[in-house]
């Protein structure tokens, strides 16, 4: 058999677009009924499938027969039985965005280069930076993810001191997602430079322990250079005060930063729009599409009050750039670290577009009212607390009867195969998180899994 030519004519892209499609819509149907965790791969398929590739090649049917096996190992982080972490939806409408972009492969860092994709690209960040009530002179860049933008935050707020910033000080809540703390060191931020604010009784930063944190460092000869707060933390979805921590960060001339990367976009949502209050006082905002617009994983991004900020930050080029010439539309090149980057824009616009916005806040308050079904019944198990009322679309619970009670709880819930659940550690106890951020989990999910918890308590309502 001839190998697939390196451009396939149409016949030959036919049938390979036939035959992975044909596996999407397999793996899509059986979603609502397959194992949401699979255990760990096989030692033998794990050597077949680090099988380096022949000589020759071979047929699509047996490749993507391996690519089933791959998939069914680990998580299944598409079904909608998966409430570890924070889930990620892997839009269908985002998936063939995805798969346009990179059949168009146009190179949007640059838009001098591509200002159609650039357009569509902006038109998406044009709306996040609206949604957050910015005005003219905003602007962002989407990256892969959280973390990135993280790191893309404190590389702008760190810029405004200059090439010398001994002094500057990071501050952030005990509960901070680890990305936040991770990008400081990597900024080259001292980790006696990152202090860590203790939280209130429902776990959101404590204000007047950041007041004295920032009046102390003042009085010691420092400079308070970022105060980042968080929309949603990834343990149980708390919203820090946002009003009061800017309020802070204004009267030190700090930047002020929100990790919203999984809370964000529950700012459409009216229950959401007033929990996040203060968040449109923000100088960045990082968000994840990827989380709460249910989109694939690989689609972040960082939005900013004043663009120029984020330019000044990150622009720079080598000779072999001096063609690039600007224009109307901006150069993603110049607001974060990448250079070759993907078409992310193409998704997140396809999605919104064909879905329309509205379809994404009625999915976002659906996660808000099981949430508060959850929690209302859980409070009501015997045997079990609640950490805090949920702010977002995450439930923390434990046994009363201590954390070895709990862990089987969590055991109970995983080893069903339907339910999958992961944990934090809160105050050197076990809390189990329900995490409910996708499209595809439902009440009759919900309803399920608080009938394992009740089973595996012994106890009985």
């Amino acid at each position: 058999m001839e190998s697939l030519p390196i451009e396939p004519g149409p016949d030959d892209r036919a049938a390979l677009e036939q035959a992975v499609s044909a596996f999407i819509e397999r793996f899509i149907d059986a979603r609502a009924d397959a194992p949401v965790f699979h255990g760990a791969a096989d030692p033998e398929l794990v050597e077949r499938l680090l099988t380096p590739p022949t000589e020759a090649g071979g047929p699509i049917g047996p490749l993507l027969e391996l690519v089933t096996q791959a998939v069914d190992t680990g998580f299944d982080t598409a079904s909608g039985r998966f409430l570890s972490y924070i889930p990620s939806g892997a839009l269908y409408s985002a998936a063939l965005g995805t798969y346009l972009g990179a059949a168009i492969n146009r190179y949007t860092a640059g838009s001098h280069a591509a200002p159609g994709m650039v357009a569509i690209e902006e038109s998406v960040i044009r709306w996040m930076t609206s949604l957050f009530g910015f005005g003219d002179g905003a602007g962002g860049v989407l990256l892969s993810g959280g973390s990135l933008a993280n790191l893309t935050a404190v590389l702008t707020a760190r810029s405004r001191l200059g090439e010398r910033f001994d002094d500057g000080v990071v501050y952030t809540s005990e509960r901070t997602h680890h990305s936040m703390t991770k990008g400081a060191w990597i900024a080259g931020i001292a980790s006696d430079r990152v202090r860590l604010i203790p939280t209130d009784g429902r776990l959101r930063m404590d204000p007047a322990a950041l007041d004295a944190a920032m009046d102390s460092d003042v009085a010691g000869g420092l400079q308070p250079m970022m105060v980042a707060a968080t929309a949603g933390t990834t343990d149980t979805g708390a919203i820090d005060p946002l009003d009061r921590c800017a309020d802070l960060a204004a009267t030190h001339g700090a930047w002020f930063h929100v990790d919203a990367a999984y809370g964000g976009f529950f700012q459409l949502t009216d229950r959401g729009h007033a929990r996040l209050a203060g968040i449109e006082r923000a100088d960045s905002i990082t968000v994840d599409a990827h989380k709460s617009l249910f989109l694939p994983f690989g689609i972040g991004g960082l939005v900013v009050r004043n663009v120029e900020h984020l330019v000044d930050a990150h622009e720079g080029r080598g000779a072999y750039m001096q063609d690039v010439v600007d224009g109307d539309l901006p150069h993603y090149l110049s607001m974060g670290p990448e250079l070759t980057r993907p078409n992310r824009g193409l998704p997140l616009w396809l999605a919104l577009n064909l879905h329309g916005v509205d379809a994404f806040r009625r999915t976002l308050d659906a996660m808000l009212d099981l949430a508060e079904d959850a929690a209302a019944r859980l409070g009501e198990l015997p045997g079990v607390e609640l950490i805090t009322e949920p702010e977002l679309s995450v439930v923390a619970f434990r046994s009363t009867d201590g954390d070895t009670a709990t862990a089987r709880i969590q055991q109970a819930l995983n080893d069903s195969g339907r339910i999958h659940v992961s944990s934090t550690t809160i105050n050197d106890r076990l809390w189990i998180r329900l995490a409910l951020l996708s499209q595809r989990t439902t009440a009759s999910i919900v309803d399920e899994a608080l009938d394992l918890i009740k089973a595996a308590t012994g106890r009985t309502c």
